[in-house]
């Protein structure tokens, strides 16, 4: 599919799941139809375009089949989980640009990098507060412990062993999205 398609249908489900789209910048839909979701092309999906193409794909179905393998009285609100998935990588579009060193693009397959003008904050923080100023949506506690657990440390117990299903699930679709697509292609 398309970047072009890939953006339409992204702003679609936002727009299904209650959140603004209406005022996001046109440069800001630019950046995320753009967006790379990886760095390094080391299984080849660190391209233009690769953002939403794995949010919607790949990361986002694995989120929903994660939910409802779990007992009906602990699952989480579908359309809230949809929401968060969708919106988890956003910084990615700003935080990440186009290498320019061809030594790195050949010899390490980083085709993209971390723009250093952006804030030293994590991708999951990031991204909610990108949330908050080009979708207005509303920041909770449950959003925030969601969209930042991937920026947690991985000895952090309280995140691994007490952060709520929410966050749990959207972390395991994290990992296995990353299981996926670092399968050679």
């Amino acid at each position: 599919m398309d970047k072009e398609k890939n953006l339409e249908l992204y702003l679609k489900k936002l727009s299904q799941l209650g959140v603004d789209v209406s005022n996001v910048s046109d440069n800001f839909k630019e950046l995320l139809m753009n967006a790379s979701f990886v760095p390094q092309d080391d299984y080849g999906n660190a391209h233009k375009g690769s953002l939403l193409e794995i949010v919607l794909r790949v990361l986002t179905p694995y989120a929903i089949k994660l939910n409802e393998m779990l007992p009906a009285e602990v699952q989480v609100d579908k359309n809230e989980l949809i929401k968060i998935c969708m919106l988890h990588h956003i910084s990615k579009a700003i935080r990440m640009v186009p290498n320019d060193n061809e030594w790195e693009m050949q010899k390490l397959k980083k085709m993209f990098k971390y723009d250093e003008n952006q804030p030293s904050i994590k991708t999951g923080l990031h991204s909610a507060v990108l949330a908050a100023q080009e979708f207005s949506v509303p920041v909770t506690a449950e959003f925030m412990e969601a969209m930042t657990i991937n920026d947690r440390d991985l000895s952090d117990n309280q995140a691994r062993f007490h952060c709520s299903t929410m966050a749990s699930i959207v972390r395991m679709a994290n990992e296995m999205t990353y299981i996926q697509i670092n399968q050679k292609k």
